[in-house]
């Protein structure tokens, strides 16, 4: 039997695997933060939502904690 679509292996290029993605409650349960925090920031816009095959929203967790990392504050350098 042949598959329609082949996962890249690990030596492909970086940034050429395809990353799962979570939704807003999963991402929260990862990262440690309230699934609210997460629809308020898709909702703005600061962090990209896909829908595929029109279902519900869904994020990346990397985008989600590049977000986060990006309005970090302060801190020891």
């Amino acid at each position: 039997m042949v598959t329609p679509y082949q996962a890249p292996s690990i030596y492909c290029a970086s940034g050429t695997k395809p990353e799962k993605l979570f939704t807003f409650k999963e991402a929260a349960i990862a990262i440690g933060a309230k699934e609210w925090q997460i629809r308020r920031a898709a909702k703005s816009g600061a962090i990209p939502t896909y829908r595929p095959f029109n279902s519900r929203r869904l994020v990346k967790l990397s985008e989600v904690v590049a977000y986060i990392d990006s309005s970090r504050q302060g801190g020891a350098e």
